[in-house]
């Protein structure tokens, strides 16, 4: 297995669990939110798929400032479909990552305080993306759900 496939091998064992999840938030739910302080579940699924695509595109590019750009927004509305598209976008992206790009020094000065390679990079998008997931696991169970999925990575 090349690298390029190892790290859409990766990303999708997590991704993957996260379209799971959305597939329990029906459209009554998009608004729902644990805490007045808290994302809405639409919100929430939407900051995973486009952030882990901008980090995406930022390491395809070499460019730190685009990192306060985030990907287009696309017209869907169906949370499970929008994030099936980003999902797809973000795995071309990934599979065509080369050495040069990951070991590449990015300079995120301006929205981390410092530079970093494109593997840190994506190790954090990684990061981030568990993270909201574990979140996005208690919205679930919140709304009702008891069934929910399992992480399982592929070997």
């Amino acid at each position: 297995m090349t690298a390029q496939n190892q790290l859409v091998s990766h990303f999708l064992s997590h991704r993957n669990v996260t379209i799971e999840l959305a597939q329990k938030i029906g459209r009554e739910h998009y608004d729902y939110k644990p805490a007045e302080t808290s994302m809405s579940a639409q919100e929430l699924v939407k900051h995973m798929v486009y952030s882990f695509l901008m980090f995406a595109n930022v390491i395809n590019d070499g460019n730190g400032s685009a990192i306060q750009n985030k990907p287009n927004e696309e017209s869907e509305t169906d949370l499970v479909k929008l994030a099936e598209t980003c999902t797809e976008k973000t795995a071309i992206i990934l599979s065509q990552l080369t050495e040069e790009q990951l070991n590449r020094e990015i300079d995120l000065t301006a929205s981390f305080g410092r530079k970093i390679t494109g593997a840190a990079l994506l190790q954090l998008a990684m990061e981030h993306e568990i993270h909201h997931k574990g979140n996005l696991f208690v919205y679930v169970r919140e709304m009702g759900h008891t069934e929910l999925p399992f992480y399982q990575q592929k070997s």
